[in-house]
C-alpha cells in the first residue's frame, strides 16, 4: 500500500469514527465500482467483500472473518457473528462441471471483483441474529427478527421471527406467537433511537409495545463509501 492510500485510509477511518462507525479495513479494500451505504453506529469486520452496493442499518455489527459477497441490504440492530458468509454462489460459477476440469482455467485478472448486481443479492431485515460460521446462499431473503443458528446453511427465504438451523437450514420454531410478531413488525421499533430503546422494557414485549407509542422516530446519520471517497448523506 502506498503512502497516499495509507493517508486516505487513516483520514476516512477518523471521519467515520466521528459518526460512530467502525471498520476493520480501509476504504481502499472496498470492491472496484462497489458502494457501501452505512448508518451511524455500524461496526463491520469483513475479510472478503465482493458486493455491488450494500446498505447496512444503524447499530448493526458484523464480527471478524465475515465474507460479504452477493448481498444488497442488512437492516438495523442485526447481530452477525464470526466467519459468516453472506451471498455464497449457488452454481458452478468459476468451476464448470461440464468442462474437462473443474479447475478455474477461465478466471484471470480481468474478471471484475464485484458480484453481478442482477444475480439475486441477499436481503436481511432488522433485528436478525446470525450465528458463527453460518452460510447464506445468494438470492435469499431473511425476515426481520429471524435467528440463524451457527454453522447453518440457508438455501431458502426465512420468515419474520423464525428460528432456523441445520444443513440445509430448517424451521425450528418462531420467537413469538403470530399476533405478537405482527404487532412488533407494525411498530417498526427499529426506527427509534438506541438511547430511547434502552430506557424501555425490552424484556417485556407487551409493555414495550405500549411504551413505544410515545416515542419519535430517530434520524440516523448516513454516509456513502466507495474505494476512493466518503461523504455524508444530507
Amino acid at each position: 500500500m502506498g503512502l497516499f492510500a495509507r493517508i486516505k485510509n487513516q483520514i476516512s477511518k477518523y471521519w467515520l469514527r466521528r459518526m460512530g462507525i467502525k471498520l476493520s479495513f480501509g476504504i481502499d479494500a472496498l470492491p472496484r465500482n462497489g458502494r457501501m451505504v452505512l448508518e451511524e453506529g455500524t461496526s463491520i469486520h469483513s475479510r472478503i467483500m465482493k458486493f455491488h452496493e450494500l446498505r447496512v442499518g444503524a447499530r448493526t455489527y458484523i464480527r471478524s472473518g465475515s465474507e460479504l459477497l452477493n448481498v444488497r441490504e442488512i437492516g438495523r440492530f442485526c447481530s452477525i457473528s464470526n466467519n459468516v458468509v453472506i451471498g455464497q454462489s449457488r452454481g458452478e460459477q468459476g468451476h464448470p462441471m461440464s468442462w474437462v476440469s473443474t479447475y478455474p482455467f477461465q478466471v484471470d485478472a480481468a474478471v471484475p471483483d464485484v458480484a453481478d448486481p442482477g444475480a439475486g443479492g441477499v436481503r436481511i431485515g432488522h433485528d436478525v441474529w446470525i450465528g458463527r460460521d453460518a452460510m447464506i446462499m445468494e438470492g435469499v431473503s431473511i425476515g426481520t427478527g429471524a435467528v440463524i443458528a451457527g454453522r447453518s446453511v440457508v438455501t431458502r427465504d426465512v420468515p419474520e421471527y423464525a428460528v432456523v438451523a441445520g444443513i440445509p437450514a430448517r424451521l425450528i420454531r418462531y420467537r413469538h406467537p403470530p399476533e405478537l410478531a405482527s404487532r412488533l413488525l407494525e411498530s417498526c421499533w427499529w426506527d427509534i433511537h438506541e438511547a430511547d430503546l434502552k430506557k424501555m422494557p425490552m424484556n417485556d414485549p407487551a409493555s414495550f409495545l405500549e411504551s413505544i407509542k410515545k416515542q419519535r422516530p430517530a434520524k440516523y446519520r448516513t454516509c456513502i463509501l466507495t474505494k476512493s471517497s466518503w461523504r455524508r448523506v444530507e
